[in-house]
């Protein structure tokens, strides 16, 4: 759903409902654009390792990546700093979507509310109804830039496969770009980020489950 679907669906005030993901944006890096949201700060963002390298190849220097996102109708752009912390890397072990995390320091504030995370000891059981909020989503018709199609998006689906406490499966239907995107568990009216997306393309024969890692954490991944 767009930000309109969802608020009609929700009896929500679209306004709000765009406040309230308007930390959702893009990462733009040399090598692709993934899905990235200011989290916890307003000059940090999470999204997935493989946005800055494929397996453990040297990274993208995060100086070279951008972070977009829309404050109403407009579109900002801020610079990355040179801080960055990523998962291990795990060349004999592409499934391994727990390492598939970064956090990076923004080169000044975003103008948002930061994505509140996730602290509560209870795991995530099956058919738990959790949210999804894609930042780049290159299906979506909408806003257009130079590099395509690319609209937020954002999905209520349901936890599927739990494999660990920070590894899980969902039924949501995820494109190319979606990686890094921000997971969602609704306590009340409290929304709390449980988790990004991420997807591995090495693997095809894993390329189209979706998943997520709860460990914080490019339009490389195929989800």
């Amino acid at each position: 759903m767009t930000e309109e679907a969802y608020a009609k669906a929700n009896g929500l005030s679209p306004r709000d409902v765009v406040k309230r993901f308007a930390a959702s944006g893009t990462l733009r890096c040399p090598g692709g654009a993934s899905s990235a949201q200011v989290t916890g700060a307003r000059d940090v963002i999470t999204t997935v390792a493989h946005a800055f390298r494929d397996l453990c190849k040297p990274h993208t220097s995060p100086e070279q990546c951008i972070f977009e996102y829309y404050l109403g109708a407009e579109r900002r752009a801020i610079p990355l700093s040179a801080a960055l912390w990523m998962g291990s890397c795990v060349d004999s072990a592409p499934r391994q979507g727990s390492a598939d995390w970064a956090v990076a320091r923004l080169a000044f504030p975003a103008d948002v509310t930061p994505y509140e995370i996730h602290e509560q000891p209870e795991t995530l059981v099956e058919l738990e109804h959790v949210l999804a909020v894609v930042g780049y989503d290159i299906e979506a018709t909408g806003k257009t830039d130079k590099d395509g199609p690319f609209n937020k998006t954002i999905q209520e689906c349901q936890i599927r496969d739990v494999r660990d406490w920070q590894t899980f499966e969902t039924n949501c239907e995820f494109e190319f770009g979606a990686s890094g995107s921000a997971l969602f568990r609704l306590w009340g009216r409290r929304m709390t980020m449980l988790g990004v997306v991420f997807g591995d393309y090495h693997d095809k024969s894993y390329c189209p489950l979706a998943a997520a890692s709860s460990r914080a954490g490019s339009g490389r991944a195929c989800l």
